[in-house]
């Protein structure tokens, strides 16, 4: 789903839950989504039950695409919910949703090398951009970015992930507060080459996004990922693309938070990734935020 920038007017809470946003729009979203299964029987069942609660939460229709031997014996063709069989479910999911067949799609339990190849080679991309949607331990909820170990390294990027953010949050009528990472503090100037470049570049993406008007709500809250959070920040862009990952790893597998799945954003058409080892929790966030997204 390819975002551009809309104005930046939003007269919102800033502190409302994002995923409950999403389950008040799905209702009235009318669409069909395609979600991967990875081989195992219990990624099937995995993906099955999180479909399952997605049409329970109002979402239209849902196609699970996955290999031959996986599907049920029972073969579910179950009204909202529907199995469709492939040798090579990364492709297939793609073709559906290049030729309109599924509005969105979601990775689910689908390998990642095969899946992302399969993107890349469908929309004729060699650089992808995710947001994530998580939720802190306490239950605060907030998009996050750059999650791919190759993402934001430059400010240039940091400002693409801020109007993508920004237009998302707008999108859902939730009022932006943006907050931007760095490697250190201001104070530590002079300590580390590398360390001064992130917050150089958090400085110089800060005062850029704010002369675009991109939105005024802004704040470089350098190292302290901890103040953004207690300061309700909804849009947090960790100062590269590994460090983004460590954050998200730590904070999903080690620290008690969730994860809804991550958008694609500069794609023309919805793309919901997520993990391989997902709990349901996290297939149904995506296939709901796929819905709403179509």
């Amino acid at each position: 789903m390819e975002i551009t920038l809309l104005e930046n007017n939003s007269k919102n809470e800033v502190n409302l839950l994002i995923f409950e946003k999403l389950v008040k729009m799905v209702k009235e979203s009318k669409s069909m989504v395609g979600i991967g299964s990875g081989r195992e029987e219990e990624q099937v069942q995995r993906t099955l039950q999180s479909a399952v609660k997605a049409v329970q939460k109002g979402v239209s229709k849902i196609i699970i695409v996955a290999s031959s031997e996986q599907v049920p014996k029972d073969s579910y063709k179950r009204g909202k919910i529907e199995f469709q069989t492939s040798k090579n479910p990364e492709e297939t999911l793609l073709k559906m949703l290049l030729s309109g067949e599924v509005d969105s799609v979601v990775r689910g339990s689908l390998p990642a090398t095969d899946f992302l190849k399969q993107v890349k080679e469908g929309f004729k991309i060699k650089r992808l951009r995710r947001i994530a949607l998580l939720d802190s331990a306490d239950g605060h909820q907030f998009f996050f970015a750059p999650v791919g170990i190759d993402e934001g390294r430059t400010v240039e990027e940091k400002i693409s992930f801020t109007i993508e953010g920004v237009n998302l949050l707008q999108k859902l009528g939730i009022a932006p507060k943006v907050a931007i990472l760095s490697g250190g503090r201001t104070g530590d100037l002079g300590r580390d080459s590398v360390v001064d470049k992130t917050i150089r570049d958090a400085e110089e993406a800060v005062h850029k996004i704010r002369e675009k008007n991109i939105t005024q709500n802004i704040k470089n809250y350098q190292i302290l990922i901890e103040d953004a959070v207690i300061d309700k920040a909804n849009l947090i862009l960790a100062p590269d693309g590994i460090s983004g990952n460590l954050i998200y790893r730590t904070l999903i597998h080690l620290g008690k938070g969730g994860s809804y799945g991550a958008l694609y954003t500069n794609l023309p058409k919805t793309i919901i990734d997520t993990s391989r080892v997902g709990p349901i929790k996290e297939y149904l966030g995506a296939i709901i935020f796929a819905a709403t997204l179509k």
